[in-house]
Formats: structure tokens, sequence, C-alpha cells
């Protein structure tokens, strides 16, 4: 496989890793109201509006995970979300930032991929 392939294999893998992640456990308990998630945001110091707000511009972004083109501003929406949520976990010292880390981690490594389509919408130079 080619250097290119490679990337475009891994971006996919990645794409729709996080797409269903975000589809199915991140962004819903916070649009349907979780208690378990309305909890955790007040005892951040948010509001349910917060969490419902989050969770919708989760799932918008998620979506754009599944378009080459506008994958990357979803992945790079994404990781200043969870930037916002590893501080929130740090400076509180509420719940572990564990997950959050890991998300962090795999969407920025997503835009990274992503970033060239989304600049020329050309395949990188090799």
């Amino acid at each position: 496989m080619t250097n290119i392939r490679v990337r475009v294999v891994a971006a996919w893998a990645l794409s729709i890793l996080l797409f269903l992640t975000y589809m199915t456990t991140v962004a819903p308990p916070k649009l349907m109201g979780d208690p378990g998630w309305l909890q955790r945001f007040e005892e951040w110091g948010y509001s349910p509006r917060f969490a419902s707000g989050i969770g919708m511009v989760e799932l918008i972004a998620a979506a754009l995970l599944l378009f080459p083109s506008l994958a990357t501003y979803g992945a790079g929406i994404l990781t200043l979300i969870l930037a916002g949520a590893i501080y929130t976990h740090l400076s509180t010292g509420l719940h572990s930032p564990a997950f959050a880390l890991q998300l962090f981690f795999m969407t920025a490594a997503l835009a990274a991929l992503r970033f060239p389509e989304a600049r020329w919408n050309q395949p990188p130079e090799s």
C-alpha cells in the first residue's frame, strides 16, 4: 500500500469509529437529558442547557466526519470541545478525563489526516 492509501484508510477508519462513538455514547445522553450527565454538568458548574448545546454541536460535528472535505472542521470542533472537557475534568478534580483524552487524541489525529483534503481537496504530495 502506498502512503496515500494508508492515510486514506486510516482516516476513514477513524472517521467511522468516531462517528459511531459520538452517535451512540457521547451526544445522545446529553441531548436526551440523561440524569447522570445533567448531574455531572451541574457538578462542574454548567447548566443543563449547556449540556444540550454541547450535545447538539457534537452531533453536527460528528456528522461532518463522514464528508472528507468537511472532516477536518468536524474533528477540529470536536477537539476544541474535548479540550474544554479535559480542562473541566482537571480543574474541578471531578471524574476522570481518560475517555476525553482518548477522544481528543483520536480527533486530533483525524484532523491531521484529513487536513490536505480540507485545504485544496487534492491528495497530498508524496
